[in-house]
């Protein structure tokens, strides 16, 4: 018998226990009642008792086995056995309010001409540390500006209509085996399809996550190269303008031009005016940076913005040399492809594809 249940809650996890049992607990809590949803987790491969914690929770647990195959197969292989018509990603690093499963069908419910709803941040991430609230805030201030229809379902929190999930062609599999951009992709592709993606205000989740500098920085250079090898600059950025990428990389070519002027000066004139170049610079990187610096004072204070610049600036730096690598990668060795047994099982035209992945050494 099919299951009557309108939505299935799916939880992509890979080794994911630090902060696994208090996002299932905020989804358990929502106000809609139990009985109208199905809460699945797939578990890639995890190491560290995910599975075990899921368990717990979940109505079903589905456990990826071998080498770790990435959070868009593993929400493929979630969406393969939920029987919902809604299907509700969210990652497992997460909090959501409890009103927001309700309020996602309701939308969904009244707007038939929606194909997906995705959740925006909070204005304050749950880890405490500098980094971690940067991050936030970097992607929060991306974010205000979309609010409305947009093709992108990246929130770390969207639904999407199981029959326009499956006629887009489900999350790209090998193109994105770590959590980035796969989520601009396939809102790029429902939009090519004609169903709107709505970004709402009114639902926001909460980051658990500790972000670490090394992290962020892995982050966004995976990002940045992805953009201009894989999915297109131009596209993406006309596609969703609010994608991280190019809130850390719009001002970069008149910062780096500023900077270098500097750096040429100072081989041919006295220091003082070399100096006083280098103060002019830094106000007009400043300046060219002062709409983010303005959203960060207002959220958390003219200190905290002063204080954040320099990583601010770090991270645009870091974006921009991520775009020109992936731009490199595209012209000289192309984009990423298939391996070979994906490549078949594409060629034959079977249903199911990709296959599933093989452990090392099988």
């Amino acid at each position: 018998m099919a299951n009557p249940r309108p939505l299935s809650v799916i939880v992509p996890v890979g080794d994911s226990a630090a902060t696994l049992t208090r996002a299932l607990t905020t989804i358990l809590s929502s106000d809609l009642p139990r009985d109208s949803y199905e809460l699945i987790v797939v578990d890639d491969a995890s190491s560290d008792g995910s599975a075990e914690l899921a368990a717990r929770h979940a109505d079903t647990v589905v456990r990826l086995t071998g080498r770790r195959s990435g959070p868009a197969y593993a929400r493929n292989r979630g969406a393969d056995i939920a029987q919902g018509e809604i299907l509700l990603f969210v990652d497992p690093d997460v909090t959501v309010q409890p009103d927001t499963l309700p309020q996602i069908l309701g939308l969904l419910s009244e707007h038939p001409e929606l194909g997906a709803v995705a959740a925006l941040h909070a204005p304050t991430a749950a880890a405490g540390n500098f980094i971690s609230q940067y991050w936030n805030l970097v992607l929060r201030f991306g974010e205000s500006g979309r609010a409305g229809t947009a093709a992108d379902v990246a929130s770390p929190c969207a639904a999407i209509r199981s029959s326009s999930f499956f006629a887009a062609g489900t999350y790209d599999e090998w193109r994105f085996e770590n959590a980035t951009l796969e989520g601009v992709e396939l809102g790029a592709r429902l939009t090519d399809s004609g169903h709107d993606v709505l970004a709402c205000r009114d639902i926001e989740i909460t980051a658990l996550q500790r972000r670490t500098l090394r992290s962020l920085c892995r982050e966004v250079w995976n990002r940045s190269v992805l953009v201009t090898r894989s999915l297109g600059y131009r596209r993406t950025r006309g596609a969703v303008p609010s994608e991280v990428v190019f809130t850390l990389s719009r001002s970069a070519a008149p910062v780096f031009a500023a900077l270098s002027v500097v750096a040429f000066s100072a081989a041919y004139l006295p220091q003082r005016r070399v100096s006083i170049e280098a103060a002019i610079a830094l106000l007009g990187v400043a300046a060219l940076n002062l709409p983010a610096l303005v959203f960060f004072s207002k959220e958390r204070g003219v200190a905290f913005a002063v204080a954040i610049a320099p990583l601010h600036f770090l991270m645009q730096a870091m974006s921009s040399l991520g775009l020109f690598a992936g731009w490199i990668l595209r012209y000289v060795v192309g984009d990423r492809a298939p391996d070979a047994a994906t490549q078949s099982y594409a060629e034959v035209g079977l249903d199911t594809w990709p296959p599933v992945p093989r452990a090392l050494g099988d």
